[in-house]
């Protein structure tokens, strides 16, 4: 055997040395993955389960602080409106149906139809608000996904498992 020989066989007997030891420790952080994977799903269902939480409280204390100070007009224009509706709709006029045309139904609808164009079309999610501004009003975009992980990986639970995730478990195994 040659020197460039035995040169060459010893570097290929490192590199297969060193190839069998990523395979150790790529097995080694493929173990890991259950458990770190079932760590970010709770961190991320708690994280979901808080800001939900905190914009709920937030938006229910900003509807009180607005029906306080703009409440009184707000419901003497209301009133207005559905004394209107009575007007155009009294259950002595022909063809006024219950559920369809009367009073009530015309009013309800009427409440609808404002709120949904104000909310969705004039004003769609503007924040006056430093809490609401800061938050935002859903979670950071991926915890969704991220809170799935949580039983993904649990193979004590399989009963829990969604249909991905267990066709998931089913394709590793």
């Amino acid at each position: 055997m040659t020197p460039e020989m035995k040169a060459l066989r010893a570097e290929y007997l490192e590199q297969q040395e060193t190839a069998a030891e990523l395979a150790g420790l790529i097995a080694e952080k493929e173990e890991q993955l259950p458990v770190l994977a079932s760590a970010t799903g709770r961190k991320a269902n708690a994280y979901v389960n808080c800001h939900h939480g905190i914009t709920e409280e937030r938006i229910d204390e900003l509807l009180r602080d607005f029906f306080i100070f703009n409440g009184t007009e707000l419901s003497s224009l209301l009133r207005m409106k559905y004394r209107q509706f009575e007007r155009d709709s009294s259950a002595h006029i022909p063809g006024i149906i219950e559920g369809t045309n009367d009073t009530d139904t015309l009013y309800r609808e009427f409440i609808l139809n404002l709120m949904l164009k104000w909310t969705s079309e004039i004003l769609p999610l503007r924040f006056r608000d430093d809490v609401m501004s800061l938050a935002g009003s859903a979670p950071v975009s991926g915890s969704n996904d991220d809170r799935k992980k949580e039983n993904c990986f649990d193979l004590n639970r399989t009963a829990h498992l969604s249909p991905a995730c267990a066709g998931f478990l089913m394709s590793v195994a």
